[in-house]
């Protein structure tokens, strides 16, 4: 294999440092991503093999550390770090309910607002992430009365209709709340 980028253990490593290292900024993420790749390319030999794949990288150090240490470098920026499983899956649970609820004596308001403050006080998603789960909270308030509104185009809106409306509403928020809940997982194994 002649160009060390293609090879697949490089490949996966510089796709988890730039996992790593979600929390700076896209700038700063790209260049130390094409910094990695330039000294790794500068770094292998010709016809190189695994064994000189494999022991090239880990004198660059892990991942993790090698995002580290660029986090630590960024002043004002915070290291993801996890929460427990239960307050993430509370918090999540919350973005489901609210859907489900949302137009239901305003408790579904009540929980998307918690929801809201609890995702966008955790320590475990990037602004990114927050700023998704927020807006999955809160999306049954846009999508439902569109959705209703397509669905009764045709001049019918009846029960079938409004249930389809409030099953599109229930997706977003489901979809959103099982990318986060991932993305909150792959923190967990740091803690060990």
């Amino acid at each position: 294999m002649s160009n060390a980028l293609s090879h697949p253990m490089v490949h996966a490593y510089l796709a988890s440092v730039e996992a790593e290292a979600a929390v700076l900024s896209d700038d700063r993420r790209r260049d130390l991503v094409a910094d990695l790749r330039e000294h790794i390319e500068s770094v292998l030999p010709q016809g190189f093999d695994d064994a000189e794949v494999r022991e090239t990288l880990d004198r660059l150090g892990s991942p993790r550390e090698i995002a580290a240490a660029a986090i630590a470098e960024e002043p004002g920026v915070q290291p993801l770090r996890p929460e427990s499983g239960v307050r993430t899956a509370v918090t999540l649970g919350m973005v489901v309910l609210a859907a489900l609820f949302f137009w239901g004596a305003g408790v579904g308001l009540v929980l998307a607002v918690v929801a809201a403050v609890r995702i966008w006080r955790s320590p475990s998603w990037t602004d990114r992430d927050k700023r998704l789960g927020i807006a999955g909270a809160f999306s049954p308030l846009l999508v439902t009365p569109a959705a209703a509104a397509l669905l009764g185009s045709s001049g019918r809106l009846g029960a079938p209709e409004l249930l389809g409306a409030f099953l599109i509403g229930t997706v977003f928020p489901l979809v959103v709340a099982v990318r986060l809940g991932r993305s909150a997982a792959r923190l967990r194994p740091q803690a060990a």
